[in-house]
């Protein structure tokens, strides 16, 4: 016979079996399922997402503790600062023209080596991070859910004690949310103390201390609400729960500015016995100066945590007196009269089926619905409040870029909270979409369109405040909100097509169902394309606004590819070749040469600029070929364009017509701008007189670019396209997407020279076809340029 389990034993497998649950749940986050290496029938799942997903953690990471050291840096600054007196400040000077104020650090607290206004403000720092965190735990959805653990637990035989226990410890080794927000705070705060590479030990033993509060604090109320809440009344609290954690997160995070005056006020103005907080002793513990008094400050905070535990232990005993099962039925479904029913179905639908559906789910879940609509409206207007001395609106008109930013980031933000969902709140239920009488792809574009059209309210909503406000428009203003409001839809397609990928919907878990690093990659897409809100020029803005329409319909293809795999969880589609690959490799090129260049400069720093270029411009163009040639084998794609075909006469011929179209147009247009005189500075850019530049330049463009630049935009970007797209719009697209590569002033012939080299491709089939077009075309255009405009 075996021994019986002691209570001890049992509570370490428990804990033990709790973490290997959470460890296996975050490892789920970041990988894909992946089949025997014996697989035939289909492709099996890559595993290469893991080097993305360490990018992205390291990544946030980075960005908390960025956010830690700015927060500290403002406290000084704001709050353990002295302004001295200003001199040689002039009487009539506008403010903006005067001096700065210098500013000198006030003296540390007596035996700290922080000064007593930053002890507060990191003080005010630390209780909101631990406020939110315990907000967001308690806003989970395991709050909701039918299952509760708890019933389960106590069927053990083991002591009501020894399974709470277990619990609390489980809840502060399994806290990844309270670790990623708290450690990187306390870790800095205890290396500007002085502690330096004991810093993070430091952190992460106050952190373990103040997440025991939390999960004490966290199992004693999801318990009693649990026991006390019917369900119906958990969602809605649930909704109200994570609002308040989201207004807690952007309040912490607020701190890290610089002009945050509401926030710092506060943080002056606390009372002194906000410090005798478990958060407070946490931070003078860690803001002492000497051995002594900082293991005094600990055993301060160890003990009110511990008197803190000990009566949430004698309050769950209360609860739990009864039992842990409060009502003996789940809630029933409310069913709508025959008549009205029928009445409803009568009356002719605004919208189609899909978007009814979306909406009545969206009604259903009320914690959802309030993070989809209400809490980026509450972000927003946090920020308006927090930043009192720049009122967003005042000066909109004549200088509308911050505004347009904050428009389209709330909503970015949305389409992160509603469109990037639309598989992920399938759930198990997602077959359901593969019998009804319409594709995967029509469902997914019709939830696109309705949360596109969703979130264009709240930017729509802000430039007629703004409007309102100023009482007039400008032309600038006009072109900002165009760039918001094309941006958005464009989003909205790659939310969605990124919400495919995130997204493993057989998990049984719902942690499980979204995988974070496509979040964070989606929300650094958003943040890029702000740069077309802050573009200088109208080039610029076209620019970027083309190439994230050209990444959604590439990412739109890829997920088009999954559809018919989602439902199994170790197959992927076969390779083929699509826009992704051409973007890939345009990168790719462009990169290399700015490398090439660098590395040519650092080796020969006499080195002339014609063999610089062409030396970057070909190996740069032979690696991409190369790598994507590469990796096409290996992946056995379909699809992969060749240089020349069976009928390599016929192709010749064929890319000598388009030539001599596309030269026409180019030489034509070098005429007309030669006879205006429209661009006089180009008479210098390339001094013919130069024999080696002008050998380099033709070399170049005749011999070089029709090779490299062909493989790349038709053979693989087109020919991507031309997967998703009628001819015309494949057409059309790849050479915009081809002119806006080059300057400004060559769009219209490069436009032209991309449309035939994309029809005889279309014809050919072959890349000799359009390769010949591009070099009678440069070929051409160089001479008339040369002898017409020198």
């Amino acid at each position: 016979m075996t021994s019986p389990v002691g209570a001890w034993r049992a509570a370490a497998l428990l804990c033990r079996l709790r973490l290997r649950r959470q460890l296996n749940l975050i490892g789920a986050l970041y990988r894909f399922r992946k089949a025997s290496a014996g697989r035939t029938a289909t492709g099996r799942k890559s595993s290469a997402g893991g080097l993305l997903a360490a990018f992205i953690v390291l990544a946030m990471l980075g960005n908390f503790i960025n956010l830690s050291f700015q927060g500290i840096a403002n406290m000084h600054k704001a709050l353990g600062s002295v302004q001295l007196e200003r001199k040689g400040a002039k009487v009539g000077l506008p403010p903006a023209q005067h001096p700065q104020p210098s500013l000198r650090r006030s003296e540390p607290a007596p035996g700290g080596v922080l000064p007593p206004g930053v002890i507060n403000g990191a003080s005010l720092e630390v209780t909101l991070i631990t406020l939110a965190v315990l907000f967001l735990a308690l806003a989970g959805r395991d709050l909701t859910r039918p299952e509760w653990d708890l019933e389960w637990l106590v069927t053990l035989p083991l002591p009501l004690s020894t399974l709470l226990s277990s619990r609390l410890i489980e809840r502060v080794v399994t806290n990844t949310a309270g670790f990623i927000a708290l450690f990187p705070f306390l870790a800095v705060l205890a290396w500007e103390c002085g502690y330096r590479w004991t810093a993070p030990l430091l952190g992460l033993a106050t952190t373990l201390a103040l997440l025991l509060a939390v999960a004490a604090a966290q199992t004693l109320v999801d318990t009693g609400l649990r026991l006390s809440l019917s369900p119906p009344r958990l969602r809605n609290l649930q909704a109200i729960i994570s609002v308040a954690g989201g207004l807690l997160c952007l309040l912490a995070i607020s701190m890290a500015v610089r002009d945050d005056v509401f926030m710092f006020g506060l943080a002056a103005a606390l009372p002194e016995w906000t410090g005798w907080l478990p958060t407070g002793l946490a931070v003078r513990a860690l803001a002492t100066a000497r051995g002594g008094p900082a293991a005094l400050w600990s055993a301060a905070l160890i003990g009110e945590i511990a008197v803190f535990v000990l009566i949430a232990y004698a309050l769950l005993y209360r609860q739990l007196r009864n039992g842990v099962v409060a009502a003996g039925a789940r809630e029933a479904v409310v069913r709508v009269p025959g008549a009205a029913r029928r009445a409803a179905e009568a009356r002719r639908p605004l919208l189609p089926a899909v978007q009814r559906r979306e909406l009545r789910l969206l009604g259903r879940d009320r914690a959802f619905m309030a993070q989809t609509l209400l809490l980026p409206i509450i972000i927003v207007g946090g920020q308006v409040l927090l930043n009192a001395r720049t009122n967003i609106f005042v000066g909109a008109v004549e200088h509308p870029e911050n505004l347009a930013a904050i428009a389209f980031g709330l909503a970015a933000y949305t389409l992160m909270l509603s469109a990037f969902q639309t598989l992920n709140t399938e759930g198990p239920a997602l077959w359901i979409l593969y019998c009804v009488p319409q594709s995967l792809e029509s469902v997914l574009w019709q939830k696109a369109r309705l949360w596109a059209s969703a979130a264009t309210i709240y930017p729509v909503l802000i430039f007629a405040a703004a409007i309102a406000v100023a009482g007039t428009v400008s032309l600038r203003f006009v072109g900002s909100a165009a760039v918001v409001l094309i941006g958005v839809p464009i989003f909205a397609v790659i939310a969605t097509a990124l919400g495919v990928f995130a997204c493993d919907p057989l998990a049984q878990e719902v942690q499980r169902r979204l995988r974070l690093t496509y979040v964070y990659l989606y929300m650094s897409l958003a943040s890029f394309y702000v740069y077309a809100v802050y573009a200088s020029t109208l080039w610029q803005r076209v620019a970027l606004m083309i190439l994230s329409a050209l990444l959604a319909t590439a990412l739109w293809q890829k997920a088009r590819d999954q559809f018919d795999y989602l439902l199994d969880p170790s197959a992927s589609p076969p390779a083929r070749v699509s826009v992704s690959d051409g973007m890939i490799a345009a990168l790719l090129f462009f990169v290399l040469q700015a490398v090439v260049v660098l590395i040519v400069r650092m080796i020969d720093r006499d080195a002339g600029a014609a063999t610089t270029l062409w030396i970057a411009f070909c190996l740069a163009g032979a690696v991409t070929y190369a790598v994507m040639r590469l990796v096409y084998w290996r992946a056995r794609t379909a699809g992969v364009p060749r240089i020349v075909d069976d009928g390599l006469p016929r192709a010749l011929l064929w890319g000598a017509a388009g030539g001599v179209v596309a030269s026409l147009a180019g030489v034509a247009y070098v005429a007309i701008i030669a006879s205006l005189d429209l661009f006089p500075s180009l008479r210098h850019a390339v001094p013919a007189a130069d024999p080696t530049i002008a050998i380099a330049v033709a070399a170049l463009a005749v011999a070089a670019a029709p090779v490299f630049e062909e493989f790349i935009f038709r053979g693989l970007i087109f020919g991507g396209l031309r997967r998703s797209l009628g001819l015309s719009a494949a057409t059309l697209a790849s050479a915009a997407i081809f002119a806006i590569v080059h300057p400004p002033i060559s769009f219209i012939p490069v436009f032209a020279l991309g449309v035939c080299a994309a029809l005889v491709y279309e014809r050919t089939r072959a890349l000799a076809a359009p390769m010949l077009v591009h070099a009678i075309y440069n070929a051409a255009v160089v001479g008339v340029q040369w002898y017409v405009m020198w």
